[in-house]
């Protein structure tokens, strides 16, 4: 028998156990999360995890060499009521096997890196639990053949980041950032649950099929179409941290590297880009909500970007980097390229995984020191770590042959293509950016002179072997950007690029990306330069243009007013008075009725006596009235 015959046959089976293996890894370390820390429980949920990448590979060959697009597994009965029915069921297709592909590969190797990066935190149990329970969540998301289904494993993402950035709850700083995570993302989820209700309403049925066909065969209107467009694209607005709902990414940074690198480079943040390529038929009906989606990518590309020219946090200006590549695949999506997209996410998450990991590497040899002025001299203690965050940092400037250039160059084609000059010069702008602060980051930590009193040493080996897959990757993955378009050919429309002079455009870019990167190197080769001012911009950017302080004034403060007048004027005024009031009622009741209980048999007989004359009376009474 065939591998591809043997795969036809089990192919239910074995997406089964790929979505359900990382939630016995969860398990596991939620079993064992009070026991001592134990390596060999690290290594037994890596290689789960590794166990359905493994998979993920298989069903990956099978649907692209054989003839079945698509193949669904029906679960359980989830939620039958009245008209109301949806499956628990997963399905498999060549969009979400792209992701699956991703997040367990990234997982994986995030798993292993874990094992070494935590070796010495007590709470070592209990991060791989967490860590289990995420990609669970993400591969129940991306996974699941119904609107719903996604809507729980965002919600479980959402719950599992929570508890990752919030890891070290014993600082303040993480507890805080792991609420505003948790909260901005619950008031951009509701936006969505509304959108879901709403294609509940227009359609009848939340599976993907079923939507899809009724908008090929009865569209509703192209009002409910927008306000579906719209609510659900604020869900994605909140889990890829997309303007204004962008605050929570950054402080995010709180929470141990390794998780920088899975949920917040990889895989949660990219739940946003995959909702709206998995729904592209919507998208492709309201072009104005396509064509906002677009426009507001290309200004978070250069918003973000800007912030981290100026920022001094080694973690903070790879999560702006991630906020701007975000704005470019929501351009490519947006301008209807949706292979494009999924490509820029894919080569994505390869190198920018690969940034993070590097820089736990670096805090590690640091004694978890951040500010990249305060550093320098560490090319040759961390030559390997050098190495690895020298590929990353060219793939995500894009530069030819690494992967950043074939997808990211591709949206910039894209947006010149179509004649949108404007996104084009923003996202060229962007790509400048990138291009100054990537290496203005890699100058100061490797090249620059030692500015530390530290002792820094190399990462341990599982930490480096576990990212070395991600440099290969980010070296070549751009390399298959044809097969990649092939591949989705079917599932997704293929965009043609016709540019006269595409040669001269990406020798532009290319030549504007070469000398921000010469000039960041000049800049900074020779250390930090301390400045005793800055201008006014400076400071805009370096206080995240003011934002997170106007959400405070905005939206914190009134909050926290009301919460106090309600707490002052209703809780204690009124309730805690009502219920004290009952309290004191019964007891000066005990009070007036305590003579009767004085123990005297005579007084009793008495009581007992007028009792039952008064009972006679009303019965009396009753049958006279009655």
């Amino acid at each position: 028998m065939s591998l591809l015959n043997w795969i036809f046959l089990y192919k239910e089976i074995l997406l089964s156990i790929l979505v359900f293996l990382p939630l016995v890894a969860s398990l596991l370390g939620a079993f064992s999360a009070t026991l001592a820390p134990s390596r060999a429980l690290g290594f037994v949920c890596s290689l789960l995890i590794s166990l359905s990448f493994v998979i993920a590979c298989l069903l990956l060959y099978f649907i692209a060499l054989s003839d079945v697009k698509s193949f669904h597994v029906i679960l359980w009965d989830f939620i039958e009521t009245g008209q109301f029915h949806v499956s628990f069921a997963l399905m498999f297709d060549k969009i979400n096997a792209v992701m699956i592909f991703v997040v367990t590969l990234v997982s994986s190797m995030v798993h292993f890196y874990s094992i070494g990066y935590m070796s010495h935190d007590k709470g070592f149990n209990r991060f791989f639990a967490y860590l289990g329970g995420f990609v669970f969540s993400m591969l129940l998301l991306v996974g699941g053949n119904n609107l719903l289904i996604l809507f729980v494993g965002w919600e479980g993402v959402g719950t599992c980041s929570y508890l990752l950035i919030g890891f070290w709850y014993q600082r303040q700083s993480a507890n805080a950032a792991s609420i505003e995570a948790f909260v901005m993302n619950r008031v951009a989820d509701l936006g969505m649950l509304l959108g879901i209700f709403l294609v509940y309403i227009a359609v009848g049925s939340l599976s993907y099929s079923d939507i899809f066909v009724a908008l090929a065969t009865n569209p509703p209107s192209d009002t409910i179409l927008t306000w579906i467009a719209l609510l659900l694209f604020i869900g994605a607005m909140g889990k890829s941290a997309q303007f204004p709902l962008h605050t929570w990414l950054a402080n995010a940074m709180e929470g141990p590297t390794p998780v920088s690198a899975l949920i917040h480079a990889a895989t949660m943040v990219t739940a946003g880009v995959y909702l709206v390529i998995r729904l592209a038929p919507i998208y492709n009906l309201v072009p104005h909500v396509a064509y906002f989606i677009a426009c507001l990518g290309a200004f978070v590309a250069i918003f973000a970007s800007l912030m981290a020219i100026v920022n001094r946090d080694l973690k903070r200006i790879i999560a702006y980097s991630t906020l701007s590549q975000l704005g470019y695949m929501f351009v490519a999506a947006g301008l209807g390229a949706y292979w494009i997209a999924l490509f820029h996410l894919f080569t994505h998450a390869f190198f920018k995984s690969l940034l993070f990991l590097g820089a736990g590497n670096v805090m590690h040899a640091m004694n978890d020191k951040l500010d990249i002025t305060k550093m320098g001299g560490l090319s040759k203690p961390l030559r390997a770590s050098m190495i690895f965050m020298l590929i990353g940092s060219i793939a995500l400037c894009g530069i030819p042959p690494l992967a950043g250039y074939f997808s990211k160059d591709k949206i910039l084609e894209l947006a010149f293509a179509q004649h949108e000059y404007a996104i084009w010069v923003v996202l060229l702008l962007g790509a400048v950016c990138t291009a100054f602060y990537s290496f203005r980051l890699y100058t100061l930590v490797f090249i620059a002179p030692k500015n530390h009193n530290e002792h820094p040493h190399e990462a341990s080996k599982v930490m480096l072997y576990a990212m070395t897959p991600l440099a290969i990757l980010a070296i070549v993955a751009g390399l298959f950007h044809q097969q990649f378009a092939l591949f989705l050919s079917t599932a997704l429309l293929p965009v043609e690029i016709h540019i006269e002079n595409l040669f001269l455009l990406i020798l532009l870019t290319l030549g504007l990306i070469v000398i921000s990167m010469w000039l960041a190197y000049i800049m900074y080769k020779k250390g930090y330069q301390e400045k005793s001012h800055y201008n006014i911009f400076h400071r805009i950017l370096s206080n995240e243009y003011y934002i997170p302080q106007l959400y405070r004034i905005v939206f914190v403060k009134p909050f926290g007013l009301l919460s106090d007048l309600f707490y002052y004027i209703i809780d204690m005024g009124i309730i805690d008075k009502i219920v004290d009031s009952v309290g004191k009622l019964f007891l000066v009741m005990s009070y007036l009725l305590r003579p009767i209980q004085n123990g005297n048999l005579s007084s009793m007989l008495r009581l007992m006596s007028v009792g039952v004359a008064i009972l006679f009376i009303v019965t009396l009474l009753y049958f006279i009235l009655v």
